[in-house]
């Protein structure tokens, strides 16, 4: 293994920690039962998987 090869193998891993702390970030409040937006409910699903989530899929996708 020469220096290209640990080069590599470091930066995937740095990638790896980057990504793993982008894609759990911690909640700031609690997940709302009802979308902050339209007030229809949230699926326990999506509140399950998206801690702190306040809006439905659709507002989400509207205001992105």
């Amino acid at each position: 293994m020469d220096d290209a090869d640990r080069a590599g193998i470091e930066q995937e891993r740095i990638e790896k920690a980057f990504l793993a702390k982008r894609t759990t970030p911690p909640p700031s409040r609690p997940s709302a039962n009802k979308c902050i937006e339209c007030d229809i409910a949230i699926p326990e699903k999506r509140r399950q998987l998206l801690p702190g989530v306040q809006l439905c899929v659709e507002c989400k996708t509207a205001s992105e």
